[in-house]
């Protein structure tokens, strides 16, 4: 089976959020199960050619965009990672996201990307369609003569591609009213839409977490399925992290508590590995529930000898909050502002407790790290966190989950952490039903080479 899979970031190449964590794994777990998948991304300036030793694996070339033509060339790297090229639209700009004519450059990617195919004479069955950023290519193949299954994936609904009404004709349609969704389009023409949790396929079809789509995702209901994203689990193992001072597994725990020594060492904290250390790794928005967070400080320094460690970046205001709260309360309180690589992976190896209160969460992707690594998460009942975290109430429960989205319930299940944190043997138990859950891309890209099949059978049906 042949896939064409499109999306804006990927890593190791370009990273913004968690989509670039899954287009970069997602296509090598398809690899290594023999289906033959083409990654297409834009050649943004910030990727470097010589870096990923990119060659052209084809010279200038029109693209038609409404009554205009484009010229493009496609990079390659290792005959599995291709790259549009147009020096206006990617190679002059560093950034992926933020530009005004984002949907002109991102209808450009796909038509680019599908040109580039066909000229090659390489005709997928399946074309992958990731957020909006790609979902012109869905449309545009939906009445396609003898075409692909068309698959397309929700990362998150916030972003849907909205636009204005003179951009129509990007897509070929000239009599349309009203705004031009570039999402909405690709779930009305995929044969099957995918999203990253099956609590978040349920929730996106309501009015709160739909965004203005519910409706439509509703009528899709019998063809939205939701698959739990993976980690690298090669890259993510206390046992072999070279970056940690000192590796642990589930039979060998003492590694952890040097981790946790050596963090509260580096960022000024009393050093003390019996005291139970919060961690947050997280961009710092409303959507993280970093404002739950915030408001729970004082709290938390008043029924609790927890030590809290923040690494993020995001909104001003909760910047300054934690270093303030760090100024105040620098033996408890800690803080990296902004993001650092190394630090990230030390804040999971040594964190007890890993807070995650998001608002809404598609799936995420640190509460499945922090369990790698042995820390017990305190999450919101929404989206991947349900699908992922189940509450210690449960026999095999591995966490804390609160369902009102306020400050109160956040401190219950964290009170609740706390006092469990000090029953030794149960903790160390539970902590290693945690380690020893499966969350590698083995499982989810089975379910999404099921897709596959589903999808092209619906699309001999609609020839």
């Amino acid at each position: 089976m042949k896939v064409l899979f499109l999306a804006a970031e990927a890593t190791p190449y370009v990273k913004v959020g968690g989509l670039g964590d899954v287009a970069g794994a997602l296509p090598q777990a398809l690899r290594r199960l023999g289906i033959d998948v083409k990654l297409m991304l834009p050649r943004y300036g910030s990727i470097d050619p010589g870096r990923y030793a990119m060659t052209v694996a084809m010279h200038d070339f029109p693209v038609y965009m409404d009554w205009r033509q484009e010229r493009c060339q496609l990079w390659a790297a290792n005959n599995t990672d291709f790259f549009v090229e147009n020096s206006h639209f990617f190679g002059s700009r560093s950034s992926a996201y933020g530009h005004d004519d984002d949907p002109e450059r991102f209808v450009l990617f796909a038509r680019a990307a599908l040109e580039a195919c066909r000229l090659s004479g390489w005709h997928p069955d399946v074309i992958h369609a990731h957020d909006w950023h790609s979902a012109a290519a869905i449309r545009l193949q939906w009445s396609a003569p003898n075409r692909a299954g068309l698959v397309f994936t929700i990362h998150n609904m916030a972003h849907q591609g909205l636009c204005s009404n003179n951009n129509w004709p990007l897509l070929g349609v000239y009599d349309a009213h009203g705004n031009l969704n570039l999402m909405e389009q690709a779930i009305y023409a995929a044969d099957v839409v995918t999203t990253v949790s099956p609590t978040y396929a349920h929730e996106i079809q309501r009015r709160e977490y739909g965004f203005g789509l519910d409706g439509l995702l509703r009528q899709r209901d019998q063809r939205l399925v939701g698959i739990v994203n993976g980690i690298d689990t090669e890259i993510w193992n206390p046992a072999t992290d070279p970056i940690l001072p000192a590796r642990f597994d589930r039979h060998h725990l003492e590694g952890k508590r040097k981790c946790k020594m050596e963090l509260q060492r580096r960022q000024g904290l009393r050093v003390d590995p019996d005291a139970p250390l919060i961690g947050v790794v997280s961009r710092l928005d409303d959507q993280m529930g970093i404002r739950l967070i915030v408001e729970s400080l004082g709290d938390l320094w008043a029924f609790s000898n927890a030590q809290f460690m923040v690494l993020g970046s995001g909104h001003d205001a909760y910047e300054n909050a934690f270093r303030s709260a760090s100024h105040y309360h620098g033996d408890r309180m800690a803080n990296w502002i902004g993001f650092n690589n190394e630090m990230s992976h030390l804040v999971y190896a040594a964190s007890d407790i890993f807070l995650m209160p998001s608002n809404f969460e598609p799936c995420g992707i640190s509460q499945m790290i922090a369990m790698r690594y042995g820390g017990l998460p305190v999450v919101r009942s929404t989206g991947g966190l349900v699908d992922t975290v189940p509450d210690r109430s449960q026999p095999d429960g591995v966490g804390y989950r609160f369902d009102n989205y306020d400050k109160g319930a956040m401190l219950h299940a964290l009170s609740r952490a706390l006092r469990d944190y000090y029953d030794k043997p149960a903790w160390n138990q539970a902590m290693q039903r945690a380690m020893t859950r499966d969350f590698s891309w083995g499982t989810s890209a089975r379910r999404y080479a099921e897709v596959y099949k589903w999808s092209c059978q619906l699309a001999h049906r609609h020839l």
